[in-house]
């Protein structure tokens, strides 16, 4: 089994910048959250806006959970990699002994 190290390292940088794009792209600050329960005026703040700011904020705590999961997954690429390197290393040394 061939495995490019360098190949999995670029796979686990992805998905770390993955992680970030994700939650810059769903985040919502909370300006955003107060105009938005004001949006649809006097009437439908305590209504539409409410749910409107709910909406928001469930989207911006879903990129924060994917933002969590990549990073995760890059964790894991780089910790099986080392594993990897380490029993390679080991069994190197075995066979040469």
């Amino acid at each position: 089994m061939n495995l490019d190290p360098d190949e999995w390292n670029n796979h686990a940088s992805w998905w770390d910048s993955e992680a970030d794009a994700a939650r810059e792209r769903l985040r919502v600050d909370d300006a955003t959250l107060t105009e938005a329960k004001g949006a649809f005026g006097k009437l439908g703040s305590s209504s539409i806006g409410q749910e409107y700011a709910a909406a928001l904020k469930a989207r911006s705590e879903a990129g924060e959970r994917f933002g969590a999961f990549a990073s995760g997954v890059a964790s894991h690429i780089r910790r099986d990699l080392q594993s990897y390197g380490d029993t390679e290393d080991a069994n190197t040394k075995a066979l040469s002994t």
